[in-house]
């Protein structure tokens, strides 16, 4: 063997020993390894709703009748079929848990649906009360949402909050038997693409959204009553969408939370204001109002409230939500307001197998088009496990 070809051989025989010796090392200094679990459902949907709304899968608005003439829809889907992961280990006296979340509204064909992540991160949890969070979550604002077959819990018709990449802190602190909760976060700020890639007015902006909110919450029979306050402030920056200089929107909004248990009866609701909530699922889906060389956020506020009866086997859900936007801010064919109120009812069969009927009534109105109206009743069949 040649000079170069034994040192060749050298060279590579230390590299294995040095990997078996990395490798050894970080199994001997390794404790035990998280453990993992697999949750999910399968949901099958099917609606039939009196007029056209908007998406036909679920229900966000209706459709003016000026611009799809009335009558029946019918769909079917398992789009909402859900798989994740929980993850969980012990680093240095602090629990570290991970989510791993999917569905299959991704697109794609019906019969050929496409993933879609909702959650992706980890969290790190201290016995001093501090929490971190990294990763994509749903948003620090608006934690609550209404119980609905539905799959869009009342987005755009009064709820809003969505999820997003961030990092979270948040501090739990006991107060007699109540505990006080602050919470903080720094987000991406997703914006608008009107046409421009790559980036959005959220990206442009260069900085993220900030978001926080204190809680408040106390045992209340065997349940948490709990009340809150949350903010949240961000801009947006349009350069190439208005070819001139480039001007930034605020995206900001305010709101409160509350869950009030009485035995077997939980109240909920949230109510907001805000200014360019589209991102948030605010404003009926419109947050910046396009002129020909301006544009400015579209100012809005809404909320929903719940009531939920659990008697075990059966549970019953009736609730009301409204988005109310500035008309003074929408052109013509905007969407004014949207109001809707349901009703559902859900029974366990047992073997993690359940079934469930909701009925709601959807009314949109627009600037300068006739309003629309529509009656939805939607039938779900639910395998978890």
């Amino acid at each position: 063997m040649s000079a170069a070809g034994r040192s060749e051989a050298v060279r590579r025989a230390a590299t294995v020993i040095l990997l078996v010796g990395i490798w050894g090392a970080d199994a001997s200094a390794q404790t035990e390894g998280p453990r993992v679990t697999w949750y999910g459902y399968t949901k099958l949907d099917a609606s039939w709703d009196e007029n056209a709304v908007s998406a036909g899968n679920f229900a966000r608005w209706v459709v003016s009748p000026e611009t799809v003439a009335p009558h029946a829809h019918f769909n079917m889907t398992a789009r909402q079929t859900r798989v994740g992961l929980r993850m969980k280990s012990e680093i240095d006296g602090a629990v570290v848990q991970g989510l791993w979340e999917v569905d299959f509204y991704g697109g794609g064909a019906e019969n050929k649906n496409g993933l879609q992540v909702r959650h992706a991160y980890v969290e790190a949890s201290w016995p001093s009360g501090w929490k971190l969070l990294a990763g994509q979550a749903s948003d620090v604002i608006s934690p609550l949402a209404p119980s609905t077959l539905n799959y869009v819990v009342a987005w755009w018709s009064g709820n809003v909050g969505y999820r997003r990449p961030q990092l979270r802190v948040s501090k739990e602190s006991p107060l007699g038997s109540a505990r006080l909760t602050v919470t903080g976060a720094v987000t991406r700020t997703i914006g608008d693409d009107f046409g421009s890639d790559p980036g959005d007015t959220g990206t442009d902006s260069g900085m993220p959204t900030v978001q926080g909110r204190m809680g408040l919450s106390w045992p209340m029979g065997d349940k948490q009553a709990a009340v809150g306050l949350y903010a949240h402030g961000g801009k947006e920056t349009l350069d190439p969408e208005l070819y001139g200089d480039p001007m930034e929107l605020t995206s900001s909004g305010w709101g409160g939370d509350v869950s009030l248990p009485l035995g077997p009866v939980v109240l909920s609701g949230e109510a907001w204001t805000g200014t360019n909530l589209d991102d948030y699922f605010g404003g009926i889906g419109q947050g910046v109002a396009m002129g020909p060389l301006t544009a400015s956020g579209v100012t809005g506020s809404g909320g929903w409230a719940q009531v939920a009866w659990d008697l075990g086997e059966n549970r019953f859900h009736v609730g009301a939500g409204v988005d109310d936007p500035d008309e003074a801010d929408l052109s013509a064919g905007g969407r004014a307001r949207n109001l809707s109120y349901w009703a559902s009812v859900q029974r366990d069969i047992g073997a993690g197998l359940s079934h469930g009927i909701e009925v709601s009534r959807w009314v949109t109105d627009y600037v300068g088009l006739d309003r629309g109206t529509s009656l939805r009743v939607q039938m779900s069949v639910i395998y978890s496990f």
